[in-house]
């Protein structure tokens, strides 16, 4: 059997795989699940803790650790810098590295989504925007939209820089150390993400390397793969396309297995009668409710007013059967914070449940949402998973384009899997909404019943309705596991020399993800050049000495403090930031007055 190495970005990923891993410890497989960072937003660490007692053939911890400089640089979600105020020091050769490698991914994702299958996706783009320094996106734009050809050269020297690169050494010594016969990584196309480093590793070292595509989304939302691995596991044939026409996998290299996070609501049933659970959830259950799934924060940041807005129009409704019915609100499990100042008594007959704050991971947890879809008549989301599982129980699904969700439906890609032959009903309008719900409330219409079978077969289980997807999941990976090794793949002979010039422009990445403005940056040479100025003022006599010293590192310092005080005065910190300025302009007085010699 073989050793498998399962690298996550966090153990959020656990819920998509649990099956699957559960399956390979029972196949005798041994199997390491690695954590990049850890993360308790939705009780994930829980999760983790929880993986080893499944099986002993199952083990978990985390991964190498990342420069901290860089983690902070993946985790930012603004223009706010890197290290604001820091002034610059001895930076090592791996945080350079590491600096330059983000900056790559980042710019590489950005680039992509100036293809021409992203032409609506402003959303996508000015999210990745975001995550770089603001001196990047005007000189990547200026090439994506001068056409096709500038924007593939500019590419294809993102990719170059991408070679030269070289991989994190703790990668390398953590592959050598667990030494897999097989690496799986997911999800790779995170914005940035460095499991690139997984990948490029792997190869050079003989390892054979499957992407897992964890969610519907991924292939579309996220970022690029930057670099293709030996596999890629998908769900379906769609996302087959996806990883062969946005990321340029071969159609070889991509296996499809079918959507193993939903086995389970296949052989879900309900636990309670309706009664029970309207009794349970605070609805009147003498009349049908609607169940509206919440999206998650990126495809609605500020989901209340709508619904407040179609609550509303929904009471007003001509049909009376609509505007009496009741409506469950089921919050995105990431998204509920902003549901706390919803305020239910202004709607008759609407619920939220379960209650903000209920841990995602509670035993009962899925066994209610079940419920929730199983006794509503119809339900209704933005863009969500969620509708997929509606689809699976058989429910009617729908949803209406609204224009502060346009980012997040017309301008996503996965969107389209909804609605283009897919399962959800869609109206431009409210007025047309409500009579796409009139419809449903004498059952699932046949055209629509016809589109939502068709598209469980096609996106759900592909393999065919009565087999889940976790076997299958289990019986690829072992395949692949029992392959023989590839051969260690070395660096091009390029890649020595062009380290050179690379390791000085890796430097200069560090220090623009400081994130300041341009002029900052070209002004910096003139301070550098006033300083050592300062210091030889004196001639070769005691110019030299000092420069022999530390006294010049000292005064090359202090200036640099003088620069980033000034800065911050100017940016508005008024009295305070000049009486820093003052404070720290004294060390650079003295050490003038060292180096030429002079007293007061």
């Amino acid at each position: 059997m073989s050793r498998i190495l399962f690298v996550m970005l966090h153990p959020g990923f656990v819920r998509y795989y649990e099956d699957g891993l559960r399956g390979l410890a029972a196949a005798g497989h041994d199997v390491h699940v690695a954590f990049e960072v850890s993360r308790a937003k939705l009780g994930e660490d829980a999760t983790a803790a929880r993986l080893a007692t499944w099986s002993p053939r199952l083990t978990c911890g985390p991964a190498p650790e990342r420069a901290e400089s860089v983690r902070a640089f993946l985790s930012r979600g603004d223009r706010t810098a890197t290290r604001t105020g820091e002034i610059p020091g001895r930076v090592s050769a791996a945080e350079a590295w590491e600096s330059l490698a983000t900056t790559v991914r980042l710019l590489t994702d950005y680039l992509h989504f100036f293809e021409p299958a992203f032409a609506g996706a402003e959303g996508l783009r000015s999210r990745a925007e975001k995550r770089l320094p603001r001196i990047y996106p005007p000189f990547v734009r200026a090439a994506a939209r001068a056409g096709a050809a500038p924007r593939a050269v500019l590419a294809a020297g993102l990719r170059t820089f991408e070679r030269l690169i070289p991989t994190e050494p703790g990668v390398d010594a953590f592959l050598r150390e667990q030494r897999p016969d097989l690496l799986l990584v997911t999800p790779l196309v995170e914005l940035g993400s460095q499991q690139v480093d997984y990948v490029k590793a792997a190869r050079r070292l003989g390892i054979r390397n499957v992407l897992c595509v964890a969610s519907w989304d991924n292939l579309t939302s996220k970022g690029l793969m930057r670099v293709v691995p030996d596999h890629v596991v998908v769900w379906n044939d769609a996302q087959k396309a996806e990883a062969v026409d946005l990321h340029g996998a071969r159609p070889e290299q991509v296996q499809v297995t079918g959507a193993q996070p939903f086995d389970r609501w296949f052989e879900a049933r309900p636990s309670r009668d309706r009664e029970a659970f309207c009794r349970a959830v605070g609805l009147d259950p003498s009349r049908p409710f609607l169940l509206y799934v919440g999206s998650s924060s990126f495809i609605a940041p500020d989901e209340v007013p709508f619904v407040e807005r179609w609550l509303s129009r929904v009471a007003r409704s001509s049909d009376a059967r609509i505007a009496r019915i009741g409506v469950l609100i089921r919050p995105h499990p990431a998204n509920a914070r902003q549901w706390r100042r919803f305020d239910t008594a202004s709607f008759p007959n609407v619920a939220v449940w379960p209650p903000i704050g209920t841990d995602p991971n509670a035993p009962d947890f899925h066994r209610d949402y079940y419920d929730s879809l199983w006794h509503s008549t119809a339900v209704v989301g933005i863009n969500t998973s969620a509708q997929i599982e509606a689809a699976i129980v058989g429910r009617p699904v729908l949803t209406i384009k609204v224009p502060e969700f346009a980012h997040s439906q017309e301008g996503t890609l996965h969107f389209r899997h909804l609605i283009d032959q897919g399962p959800v009903s869609v109206a431009d309008s409210f007025d047309a909404h409500l009579s796409q719900l009139a419809e449903c409330l004498d059952g699932i219409p046949p055209q629509l019943e016809a589109r939502r079978a068709a598209f469980v077969r096609r996106f759900v289980r592909p393999m065919g309705l009565s087999t889940p997807a976790a076997p299958v999941f289990v019986e690829r990976i072992t395949a692949l596991g029992g392959q023989p090794r590839p051969l260690p793949q070395a660096d091009p002979w390029w890649t020595a020399a062009g380290r050179v010039p690379a390791a000085l422009i890796a430097r200069v990445a560090y220090a623009l993800a400081e994130d300041r403005p341009l002029w900052v940056y070209a002004l910096r040479p003139v301070l550098a050049g006033s300083a050592w100025t300062l210091a030889l003022v004196d001639g070769p006599g005691d110019g030299w000495a000092a420069l022999a010293h530390v006294r010049v590192r000292r005064a090359r310092r202090a200036a640099w403090t003088v620069w980033y005080e000034a800065t911050r005065a100017v940016q508005g910190y008024g009295r305070r930031a000049r009486k820093a300025l003052r404070r720290w302009t004294r060390p650079v007085e003295a050490v003038v007055r060292r180096a030429t010699g002079r007293t007061r």
